[in-house]
């Protein structure tokens, strides 16, 4: 592997992770910004809701967008939206309206990101170093939630929350420019399909109901993800413990979760572990995680993360994996039809969880996150069955490499 390509995965995924760090940072953010500008949980829920809903909306068309403009071009124009969206909140947010609208500028970033990112890497990566090279990817998001966790004691407890924002559009800055020249030999899959035919009429090789089906599975796992890592860090404060040690909580989750991602996405190349099927194995582990949680005393804040990041937020590099794999003619158009869910998902889990919290308790917000994981879980068999049934009727068809 050139030099030039094992400087990609790294990139894409501090890029992937600078489009996500608008949302996660205002979860993490939920305190300082009730006792600053008196956003309630119900509040930070929509706002983060608005960024995911917006991304939801725009997932599939951007997939398109990406296939015609290219990776590289895409990510850019992603990242330079995110840049005036962190911004804009820094300068200018001081509702919950602007929170909503500057956020659902990053979501629309984050849309157009998440399908550049994988076509980088499937244009660019071998298919044996794929699995690892998505979960690195994939990696960015918890990251993004790592450094808003980082961010709540080291800048918004210092110099105000509003500098936390203003570091991530620097971050993102950076990243726009890293990307090394684009040169050099691309993986035979890829550089087969690409030298026969305009990518701008490429298709996902699944039909749209298997895609559909995709989607519920990455709506139910991220809904999960929403709740937790949108209120873990408020939820950890409102038990007992400390704004700074509740900011570290959601640190200490993100980082077994990047951990557990770079893992599944190793195994998977070694060992040619099927990824649906280890992910209806995260499914269900990762719910029993996050039924610890709902004991809901300081303790179970500390330890019930780890098995709830390692294994209910460590999926989406083999949710990605598994959609690339079958659909190698369209990659980023069928990953922006897949990601409709994931985004669905992550814009109801802030929503709907500050409406339980608010009318509720986190006792009740930690047994929905876990319900819904442990669906998932169920639902990601039914793929996987379904997946194998329409592999078995397009033996033909070459593409078609397994789930």
């Amino acid at each position: 592997m050139s030099k030039r390509v094992t400087r990609i995965w790294p990139v894409v995924a501090i890029g992937t992770m600078c489009s996500a760090f608008p949302v996660f940072l205002t979860g993490a953010l939920g305190v300082q910004l009730r006792e600053d500008i008196g956003l309630t949980a119900t509040h930070v829920g929509l706002a983060m809701g608005a960024s995911f809903g917006v991304a939801a909306v725009l997932s599939a068309p951007m997939g398109r967008v990406a296939e015609r403009l290219g990776p590289r071009r895409g990510f850019r124009v992603g990242l330079t939206t995110s840049v005036v969206a962190m911004l804009a909140v820094a300068v200018l947010a001081r509702n919950v309206w602007q929170f909503c609208l500057f956020l659902g500028v990053a979501g629309a970033g984050n849309a157009l990101n998440q399908p550049s990112a994988n076509l980088m890497l499937t244009t660019h990566i071998e298919g044996e170093r794929m699995g690892f090279a998505l979960a690195a990817k994939q990696s960015g998001m918890p990251t993004a939630a790592l450094l808003g966790g980082v961010a709540v004691p080291a800048i918004a407890l210092t110099i105000g929350w509003q500098w936390a924002y203003v570091a991530g559009a620097i971050m993102a800055a950076g990243a726009m420019f890293s990307f090394p020249p684009d040169r050099g030999s691309r993986s035979d899959l890829n550089t087969r399909a690409n030298a026969t035919g305009d990518r701008r009429s490429a298709r996902p090789d699944l039909g749209m109901a298997l895609l559909v089906l995709y989607a519920m599975v990455g709506l139910l796992g991220a809904t999960s993800a929403g709740t937790m890592v949108g209120f873990i860090t408020s939820g950890a404060e409102a038990s007992g413990l400390g704004p700074g040690t509740a900011g570290l909580v959601l640190s200490l989750g993100s980082l077994v979760g990047v951990a557990s991602r770079l893992i599944q996405g190793w195994q998977v190349d070694r060992w040619g572990v099927l990824p649906i099927q280890r992910l209806v194995w995260l499914y269900g582990l990762g719910g029993l995680g996050m039924l610890v949680l709902a004991i809901d005393v300081p303790i179970t804040y500390v330890l019930a993360p780890i098995p709830a990041f390692a294994f209910g937020w460590a999926w989406p590099g083999l949710f990605n994996l598994s959609v690339v794999r079958n659909n190698p003619s369209a990659p980023a158009a069928a990953t922006g039809v897949s990601q409709v869910g994931v985004f669905i998902g992550a814009a109801l889990g802030p929503a709907l969880g500050g409406a339980i919290i608010d009318n509720g308790s986190y006792r009740l917000l930690w047994l929905f996150g876990a319900s819904t994981l442990l669906l998932g879980s169920m639902l990601a068999t039914v793929l996987r069955r379904q997946i194998r049934q329409n592999r078995d009727r397009n033996l033909s068809h070459s593409g078609l490499t397994g789930v």
